[in-house]
């Protein structure tokens, strides 16, 4: 039932079925002795006392959470009880304590509150809903609402600064670490290796390697008995989240083994600045591009090899699946059709007792069902006979003297950063140039906005691509003079088997066509240049 107010005097038609609310959060800063919630509830409590027109319901609390947003369970509640007429009146501290999102609070100020009859009393700030218009706080209090809205958005912005100068300093802002490692005691913005659960990261990148399915790992896992990282942190008493429960007994699933394998953090670079909240006023976020991420790299010790990590993502992006708990075949994910670039098809087939397995292209009718296929013994062989080959070649052309820079690959690189430095000029002297045109009035306000606008963004991409290209330069020079990818296929010089690691550790790309084969190496750039060199100084061929 909704109460009604005595237009004569203002005070009420019944007594109030009254209840205080009480909230406090961090963004409250050096305020919160004097807002905590022990002091609300003493003030509120004394203030109902003797007054009989309140009849005292309950109190609701909603410790910690952000006065930005109405997404509390305490209010959420509390407003449960408003629309059931269990509460006709609400007294808080101040209207800050209700909430600082000035568009939400005159809503229900405005409208919610005068639909259901509900009285709200705000003590410090002399606010009764019952006697506003009379008292003209109709203009004030919107004004302490935008105030109280501001400084939550302030504080939101210099809490977000804060964060993002701590991410950038490699510094871990997350209350919840990546499984395998835990908080530096000394230092809790550092991490350290976790010596119980370590191992198991190491063993999932390795079952990874070995071709095994996300699935078939964590069955491994459960098999083991090796607790989940959600059931380890609750061991642990720490805070353990949802990512990865679904039951009463949260068990190793293939998304938990899919979050670690794709997880960089394993490499000992500190990766945060995933998501960002929507708004200071939401507690929403979205997922912004890889490049926005802020990563820094060497924060922490590793717990796997960076071409390792390298490895189990390359592997991933072609992953197989498979059936019946078994690995995925060898040349699964790296054979593809010449004809059509589609990646080939594992059929099998019997004839008597044998079975034979072998790849075909999907796209039958257009390749050719028989021209195009290959049987997987003898590729395998095709394969193992041209890494013994190139590592041959390797051994000669590691001793030869060469520059990197002379390389074709590295001049086609610095042929482009000029390209886009001479862009990147000419798009700062137009804009420049624009503030003069819109002074003489050969340009008006709005092409003025839009042209900067324009250079602005065509100034950010160019510097955006130097800064990849400039990367991309020079890993390529430290591949070429190092001579790592050489010393690769050194060591595959007797090769007589063949397995998924190495095929991940060497190979792109395998096309296929008419039988014949033509295999794609990784670091192929780099490869080329030392076949150059080869060429130049002993006139050796080393195929790729």
């Amino acid at each position: 039932m909704k109460e009604k107010f005595n237009q004569a005097g203002g005070s009420p038609a019944a007594v109030y079925r009254t209840a205080i609310y009480l909230r406090l959060s961090q963004e409250d800063g050096d305020k919160q002795e004097s807002d905590s919630i022990s002091n609300q509830r003493k003030l509120l409590e004394d203030y109902i006392r003797g007054r009989s027109e309140f009849r005292f319901v309950g109190e609701y609390v909603d410790d910690g959470y952000s006065g930005s947003n109405f997404e509390r369970p305490a209010w959420k509640r509390l407003y449960r009880d408003l629309e059931s007429g269990l509460v006709n009146c609400i007294i808080v501290k101040d209207l800050s304590r209700f909430g600082r999102n000035y568009i939400e609070v005159g809503r229900y100020l405005e409208m919610t509150f005068p639909a259901l009859g509900v009285r709200l009393i705000a003590l410090n700030d002399s606010f009764d809903t019952a006697s506003e218009r009379r008292s003209g706080d109709f203009l004030t209090v919107p004004m302490k609402n935008l105030i109280n809205d501001y400084y939550c958005r302030e504080i939101s912005r210099k809490v977000s600064i804060q964060l993002s100068a701590m991410r950038k300093r490699g510094e871990c802002v997350s209350s919840i670490v990546p499984y395998g490692y835990k908080k530096n005691p000394g230092d809790r913005s550092k991490l350290i290796i976790d010596c119980e659960t370590a191992p198991t990261v190491r063993q999932i990148f390795d079952w990874k390697l070995e071709g095994y399915g996300n699935r078939t790992i964590a069955s491994r896992l459960n098999e083991s008995g090796v607790l989940s990282p959600y059931e380890y942190r609750a061991a642990n008493g720490g805070k353990a989240g949802f990512n990865f429960k679904k039951y009463d007994k949260a068990l190793w699933a293939a998304g938990s083994v899919y979050s670690i394998l794709q997880n960089e953090c394993y490499t000992g670079t500190m990766v945060q600045g995933k998501r960002r909240k929507l708004s200071y006023r939401s507690g929403e976020t979205v997922l912004l591009p890889k490049d926005e991420w802020t990563r820094v790299p060497g924060t922490h010790e590793a717990i796997v090899e960076r071409n390792q990590f390298e490895q189990v993502q390359e592997i991933m992006r072609r992953e197989i699946k498979t059936s019946g708990g078994e690995c995925a075949a060898t040349l699964s994910g790296f054979l593809f059709c010449g004809v059509c670039s589609r990646q080939m098809t594992l059929k099998s087939t019997y004839h008597g007792d044998k079975k034979y397995r072998y790849y075909v292209c999907p796209d039958c009718e257009r390749c050719g069902r028989h021209s195009n296929r290959i049987s997987e013994k003898k590729a395998i062989a095709e394969i193992l006979k041209t890494i013994r080959s190139m590592s041959a070649a390797a051994a000669e052309t590691e001793k030869l003297a060469f520059l990197p820079e002379d390389s074709a690959e590295v001049k086609a690189l610095d042929k482009e950063l000029s390209s886009l430095d001479e862009e990147l000029k000419r798009c700062l002297r137009l804009k420049n140039r624009l503030f003069d045109d819109y002074s003489a009035g050969i340009l008006s306000r709005e092409e003025y906005m839009d042209y900067s606008r324009l250079y602005s963004e065509k100034i950010e991409q160019a510097k955006s691509r130097s800064e990849a290209v400039s990367e991309e330069r020079a890993r390529l020079i430290s591949e070429i003079s190092d001579g790592g990818c050489i010393r690769t296929f050194r060591k595959y010089a007797n090769i007589t088997e063949l397995n998924r690691t190495t095929m991940s550790e060497l190979i792109d790309k395998v096309f296929v066509k008419s039988g014949h084969m033509e295999v794609k190496f990784r670091n192929e750039a780099a490869i080329r240049a030392r076949k150059e060199a080869a060429k130049h100084e002993s006139g050796i061929e080393a195929a790729l």
